[in-house]
């Protein structure tokens, strides 16, 4: 008997230990499965957040117009056949309250025009599809400090933008700042400012607003960020996020032409405003998938010189809306 007690001794610390560590583990567990949610939260509500987010869409055939110099040049169909985007945003150094991440960027646009009638013959322009292709690359600072006792959270970063169909290259520059106004469990409040470095922005300092706010106990939730867009969503199927609405999105692909009366780097701009619907759900830990639909109404796009301002643009185009449909992957930090 004396000789099975210490046998029996270590088997009751044996699962002693055991428990201890199955309960650490499942505190851990239970620590990292919140976290994950928390970041999911996040991210699905301010994609800025994420580390990668690659989209494919496509949209309808629609009637344009359009101008050169002020005159009168294309008209007919316009397509935007596909457009692909693929955003990084990978952070490589962290040290305390600061952050520097690595940005890059690629932008495709594949765009079919038809019915085409050239109203200026000296610009060389028929039916066919046209694909501009363009690479960004930057980095990104971003430090959190306070102001009037309250936490803010400033930056800059710095890109330069290359096309991939010719050897032209330029540089942005965009300094930024946010501070929360109201921070609670319903409520979410931050106003900020964005300083443009970029000659041809129509306006070099952007005002920006962020309000979210769940209303009490029912699924519905606002989500306006001025100046990009506004949007009333409700979580669905308990994971994913259902938005309606509005939003503004802005692209700039660059290409150099040799072809009369065009000579030299331009850059191609275009702000949409997209009305529509949009799911996205989370299929793993770290990754989300989504698809919207809706109306595409073109704001702007125009084809200038990138170190002229906007307004002084080469070819300007007004275009019909369309519907369009948008499918996406993102991947979590």
């Amino acid at each position: 008997m004396l000789q099975e007690r210490p046998l029996v001794l270590s088997f009751i610390t044996l699962f002693a230990f055991y428990f201890q560590v199955a309960a650490q583990q499942a505190k851990e567990d239970s620590l990292r499965q919140r976290r994950d949610q928390m970041t999911q939260w996040a991210a699905l509500r301010y994609p800025a957040m994420r580390m990668a987010v690659v989209e494919v869409e496509t949209a309808g055939s629609a009637h344009y117009t359009s101008q050169l110099y002020g005159k009168d040049f294309l008209k007919g169909s316009m397509r935007p056949k596909s457009s692909v985007r693929a955003l990084f945003n990978i952070p490589v150094l962290t040290s305390g309250s600061q952050e520097l991440s690595v940005l890059a960027a690629y932008n495709s646009q594949e765009m079919t025009l038809r019915k085409t009638v050239n109203q200026a013959p000296q610009a060389q322009v028929n039916d066919g599809t046209y694909t501009i292709q363009s690479l960004s690359l930057g980095l990104n600072y971003k430090r959190t400090d306070t102001l009037f006792h309250k936490p803010l959270i400033w930056g800059g970063t710095l890109l330069t933008n290359t096309s991939l169909q010719s050897s032209y290259v330029r540089a942005t520059g965009v300094v930024y700042g946010v501070i929360p106004l109201k921070t609670t469990r319903t409520t979410r409040i931050f106003a900020g400012l964005a300083v443009v470095i970029d000659p041809s922005n129509i306006i070099p300092v952007i005002p920006t607003f962020s309000y979210w706010h769940s209303f009490g106990s029912t699924p519905w939730e606002i989500n306006i960020d001025l100046p990009t867009r506004a949007l009333l969503r409700r979580t669905v199927f308990s994971k994913g996020l259902l938005s309606i609405g509005t939003e503004l999105t802005s692209r700039t692909l660059l290409r150099k032409i040799d072809q009369p009366p065009f000579q030299g780097g331009f850059a191609f701009r275009d702000l949409t405003l997209k009305n529509g619907v949009t799911l996205e759900y989370p299929v793993a830990r770290k990754v989300l998938i989504g698809c919207s639909g809706g109306l595409l109404y073109t704001a702007q796009y125009r084809m200038v010189d990138p170190g002229k301002r906007i307004n002084d643009y080469v070819v300007g185009v007004k275009r019909d809306p369309s519907p369009y449909f948008n499918i996406s992957i993102s991947f979590l930090r």
